[in-house]
C-alpha cells in the first residue's frame, strides 16, 4: 500500500508538471500571436468609387467617408497575413454630381431601411512576392448577403501603413436591387456596377 501511495504521488507530480508546462506554452504562444498581429484602421485619402452605365451616359458615385479596419501581421518589412477585416460604408455617403441620381440610387438600395453596405472577411491569402492580397468574404447590400472574392494589390509603406487598391464587378440583381431609371424610364441604368477602392490603412 505504501509503494502504491508513493507511485500515485509521483504520477500526480508528473502530470502536474505536464499541465503547468502546457499552460505556460499556451500563454507564450498566445502572447507571441498577439504581438505579431497589429490592429489597422482606415486613414484619410481612402475612397470608394461605384460606377456603371446607362443607355444615355455612364455614371459615377464616390465616397470618402466609411469605416474599415482589421488585424494584419507585418514582420521584417513584409505583410504576411490578414487575420480579420471589416468594411462598413454608409449608403448616403455615396455621392454623384447629380442629386437626383443620388436620390434614386438611395431608393434602389433601400437606404431608409438598410443604411449600410458591409464586407466581412472570411479568408485571406497574401502573396508577398507579387504584392497581392486574395480575399473571400461576405458582402451585404440591403437584405442580401453573398459570398464574393476580391483581389487587390498592396504596398507596405516605410511607416508600415498599407495601401490597397483593387476593383470588383457585381450585379445589382444579385442583391435584389432594381436598377434605377430616370425621366419616366427614358434613362435606364445597367445591371452591372464596378466598385473601385483605394484603402489606406494605419496601425
Amino acid at each position: 500500500m505504501e509503494s502504491l501511495k508513493i507511485t500515485t504521488q509521483r504520477l500526480q507530480k508528473y502530470f502536474g508538471r505536464i499541465i503547468t508546462a502546457t499552460m505556460l506554452l499556451t500563454m507564450i504562444i498566445s502572447t507571441e500571436f498577439a504581438h505579431s498581429q497589429s490592429a489597422y484602421k482606415v486613414a484619410p485619402g481612402s475612397n470608394i468609387k461605384v460606377s456603371g452605365t446607362s443607355n444615355l451616359h455612364d455614371w459615377i458615385m464616390v465616397s470618402n467617408t466609411f469605416v474599415s479596419g482589421g488585424s494584419f501581421k507585418v514582420k521584417d518589412g513584409q505583410l504576411l497575413d490578414i487575420n480579420s477585416l471589416l468594411f462598413v460604408l454608409p449608403v448616403n455617403t455615396l455621392k454623384s454630381k447629380d442629386k437626383l441620381m443620388d436620390t434614386r440610387a438611395y431608393k434602389a438600395l433601400k437606404e431608409e431601411k438598410f443604411t449600410k453596405i458591409t464586407f466581412k472577411l472570411t479568408q485571406a491569402t497574401v502573396v508577398p512576392s507579387q504584392n497581392i492580397i486574395k480575399t473571400i468574404g461576405q458582402l451585404t447590400i440591403g437584405d442580401v448577403t453573398n459570398k464574393i472574392s476580391i483581389q487587390s494589390s498592396y504596398v507596405l509603406n516605410a511607416d508600415e501603413s498599407i495601401t490597397c487598391k483593387g476593383n470588383k464587378s457585381i450585379k445589382m440583381s444579385d442583391y435584389n436591387i432594381k436598377a434605377p431609371s430616370f425621366m419616366m424610364g427614358a434613362l435606364k441604368t445597367g445591371d452591372v456596377v464596378n466598385i473601385d477602392f483605394l484603402l489606406k490603412l494605419k496601425n
